[in-house]
């Protein structure tokens, strides 16, 4: 009788210790294909945002429509973003690659949404750029329905807007209305979403409207972006800089 209640009590006890022993196996095995399933998810992010940035720069080489002929001059250099401030006055983010990998101070950046900021420091391998949210940037724009054309810039207040500038107020615009790059600048292709016109005014003294526009990245959720490269900027800059007669 104590005998037989002394093997069943042992058997509880190594049931229970199988059983918490197999539980413990089976979190730590999930832990373990988790991690490799997070590695394998970052690693493909990785290649994917690589092979999108070349198929951008293909596609422009090949491509005789007349949208992309600008972007001839361009080639994209994929990078991840490493650091990212939103909330400061002047915010910069940091990218995983540098001038190893081609990457110079003054180049555009940008996600598939528009436009993310410019190049400001490079190291071998990292780089820093002046946000869209930086009091200091400055972005030549223009609106998609016509050429006429301003600077966006940020006041400080909102991650979500930044103000527009130089739009004399003889200019039709709309709440709505959609920006982009131009081709003034050889930062970035023509084309590339700023945002939209959230809302303006104009008053009767003043020559210009002030006009806040939605931008249409969230500089809160960055990842992978799109390093800009002008193949011809420094032909360009040369011939711009001739003094002229």
């Amino acid at each position: 009788m104590a005998m037989g209640m002394l093997l069943q009590s042992h058997y509880y006890q190594n049931s229970r210790f199988a059983s918490s022993s197999s539980a413990w196996s089976g979190e730590l095995l999930n832990a373990v294909n988790n991690s490799s399933d997070y590695i394998s998810l970052k690693e493909i992010n990785e290649l994917l945002a690589a092979e999108n940035a070349q198929l951008k720069s293909r596609f422009s080489l090949v491509s005789n429509d007349s949208t992309t002929v600008e972007k001839k001059n361009y080639q994209y250099i994929s990078a991840k973003i490493i650091k990212n401030s939103y909330n400061k006055r002047n915010n910069y983010l940091t990218l995983n690659k540098g001038s190893l990998h081609g990457i110079e101070n003054g180049m555009g950046v940008c996600t598939q949404l528009g436009v993310v900021g410019i190049v400001r420091d490079v190291s071998e391998h990292y780089a820093t750029v002046m946000s869209v949210l930086n009091k200091k940037t400055v972005i030549s724009t223009r609106f998609s329905k016509s050429n006429h054309f301003g600077e966006l810039n940020w006041d400080g207040k909102s991650v979500n807007f930044a103000q527009l500038e130089s739009i004399e107020k003889y200019v039709p615009i709309s709440v709505g209305d959609s920006l982009i790059t131009n081709s003034y600048s050889s930062i970035f292709p023509e084309g590339i979403s700023i945002g939209t016109i959230n809302r303006f005014e104009r008053k009767n003294t003043e020559n210009f409207y002030n006009i806040e526009v939605a931008l249409s990245v969230d500089y809160k959720n960055l990842n992978y972006v799109y390093v800009i490269k002008d193949i011809h900027k420094e032909e360009r800059t040369k011939l711009e800089s001739k003094k002229r007669e």
